[in-house]
């Protein structure tokens, strides 16, 4: 990709991004939407921690096996 489309791409999403926290911070329901957001988060996190534990054990296990 090209450095100019490179770059209105990144321009497009970050106007995106704008309009959408734009929107939250106007919307009444913003707790609600902030509630929903941090419960996403929380959700990833534990994924991504759960993973990496799962990719630990698996590497040992490898290591094992490879000394015994």
């Amino acid at each position: 990709m090209k450095k100019s489309s490179s770059s209105l791409l990144f321009f497009a999403i970050g106007a995106a991004l704008g309009a959408a926290v734009g929107y939250v911070v106007a919307s009444d329901k913003k707790e609600e939407w902030l509630k929903s957001a941090n419960n996403l988060a929380d959700k990833i996190v534990t994924n991504i921690k759960n993973t990496v534990a799962k990719g630990k054990h698996h590497a040992e296990e490898i290591e094992e096996d490879a000394e015994g």
